[in-house]
């Protein structure tokens, strides 16, 4: 083994770029599980968004009637 370096070198090198190509991957994938959860948080923002002007318009209607009713 002394005698072939190169040959241990080698394989070291080989065994290296398969170690960092599965540590990229696994980066790449927990990113993606971090993006769709913060896709799916967004989602549920966005639907509590829409109930609040929802409900803000119901209000305003409600307002308005009062108004009326006050002006009469």
């Amino acid at each position: 083994m002394c005698r072939n370096t190169e040959k241990v070198m080698n394989m070291f090198s080989k065994e290296l770029r398969e170690l960092d190509r599965n540590t990229v991957q696994y980066m790449i994938d927990e990113m993606q599980e971090e993006l769709e959860g913060k896709a799916k948080e967004l989602e549920e923002k966005g639907g509590e968004l829409e109930e609040s002007k929802s409900e803000n318009t119901e209000l305003r209607k409600q307002i308005e009637e009062l108004k009326k009713r006050l002006e009469i």
